[in-house]
């Protein structure tokens, strides 16, 4: 376990954390919005797809980006046309997309790229890592902190911003009210369907930057599958969060950890791969059990101190 103090085992750490963080964010707003989002596993694909492929084609990085960003935003307005406009029940438009995603994406990756399984026969841009001036000079906290992706600190940035509108803003406190009690925020004058489809439009957003870094980022071509159930994995992230982004992040953060020691494990143990594999699912799982068994015992002293 001597790799738990090195600095390139914690860099990755903070790499494998970011698509998952992303994609907890857009959980995160859907749960302020008071709308369940379960397609953010095939919204991920497809954006991840979309953005190898503009960015091929039109040789800009900034082109695949914003595409990708485009359809993140397009899935879940479509989403939201069912499930707000059409009455439709959320978990099977939910169910519907990442079924449409799966295979949509092979369809048309084989169509493209001649092939089922991968893009490597087209040359797609991607999100370079940088290197932060002066910090990069730190011993230490410099490996781990510096030579990321540019979507892992935009990550970060997201994190805050997210903070910030949600709990400083008029536009966060509507998302927050509408959530809460549709009524009551009607009747205080909220636009309820233009609030919640502002919050589709943020979790596209997410989803969008969180796939596209898995294809553009940690890898530089798409694979099919590739999200790999980080989308599931985030509804998890925010059933510990309940909403609240700063707690998102650092749930997040225990899956990044949990997934690198995976990695770590398969390369210094002889333990059983498919044991191995499990383990990220199984230690967030524990986690959660934990956090909800807390939860409850502080739910059920703040009730006897209230009889």
């Amino acid at each position: 376990m001597k790799f738990l103090i090195s600095p390139n085992f914690w860099s990755s750490v903070l790499a494998s954390t970011t698509p998952v963080l992303l994609a907890t964010l857009a959980a995160n707003i859907m749960t302020k919005a008071g709308m369940f989002n379960l397609g953010i596993e095939g919204t991920m694909l497809m954006c991840a797809l979309a953005g190898v492929l503009a960015s091929a084609f039109t040789g800009s990085l900034f082109v695949g980006a914003l595409l990708g960003v485009l359809l993140g935003i397009l899935v879940s307005f479509v989403l939201g046309y069912f499930i707000l406009k059409m009455n439709a029940p959320m978990n099977a438009c939910g169910v519907a997309i990442n079924l449409a995603a799966t295979g949509g994406t092979v369809f048309i990756l084989a169509m493209v790229c001649g092939s089922k399984n991968n893009s490597t026969s087209i040359v797609s841009a991607s999100f370079p890592n940088i290197n932060i001036p002066i910090l990069k000079d730190i011993p230490v906290l410099g490996q781990i902190l510096s030579g990321q992706n540019f979507v892992t600190y935009l990550s970060w940035i997201f994190v805050a911003l997210t903070a910030l509108m949600l709990y400083g803003t008029r536009l966060g406190v509507n998302i927050r009210a509408v959530g809460e009690n549709e009524e009551a925020a009607r009747s205080a004058g909220i636009n309820v369907l233009l609030t919640k489809f502002i919050a589709l439009a943020l979790c596209g957003v997410f989803c969008a930057f969180g796939g596209m870094y898995l294809s553009m980022g940690a890898m530089h071509s798409f694979t099919a599958g590739m999200v790999s159930g980080r989308g599931f994995m985030s509804l998890a992230m925010d059933a510990i969060a309940q909403g609240n982004p700063l707690i998102g992040c650092a749930s997040s953060f225990l899956y990044g950890f949990s997934d690198t020691i995976t990695v770590y494990l398969q390369l210094y143990s002889k333990l059983d791969l498919k044991l191995i594999s499990a383990f990220p699912y199984v230690f967030i799982l524990i986690v959660l059990m934990i956090i909800q068994a807390c939860r409850k015992m502080i739910e059920n002293r703040k009730q006897r101190n209230l009889g």
